[in-house]
This record gives C-alpha cells, structure tokens and sequence, in this order.
C-alpha cells in the first residue's frame, strides 16, 4: 500500500521530493536483486513491480503538479 504522506508532499514547481526519489530507488533495487535471484513469476517479483508502479505514479503526479 502506498503511503500517505507521499500524497501531501506534492510540489507545485514539477519537482519529485527527495524522499519519493529514494523510496523509487530502494525499490527499484529491490526488484533488481529479486529478478535476479528468483522466476520472473515470483509473487515477490509481482509485489515489488506493483508497489514500484505505485510511487511512480506519485512521482509523475508531483511533477505535474497534481
């Protein structure tokens, strides 16, 4: 689930906060090191691409101002 306070942290100025930035990249790297070790059909691979998606839209959200 996607937390709460990425969705107040919105920046009129088409910038991501730095904590969404790194919380991108944790999980990002997450899902590297899973995809390496684990079937592309793990269900670890699955939440952690969707959890990814999620604070991807986030991101794109601030960035346009939403």
């Amino acid at each position: 689930m996607v937390s709460q306070s990425y969705g107040s942290t919105r920046r009129s100025n088409n910038r991501i906060s730095n904590d969404l930035k790194a919380t991108i990249e944790h999980l990002r790297s997450e899902l590297m090191s899973a995809a390496t070790g684990n079937n592309f059909n793990s269900g670890t691979i699955l939440e952690l691409s969707q959890r990814l998606d999620q604070y991807i839209v986030l991101a794109q959200n601030q960035m346009l101002g939403k």
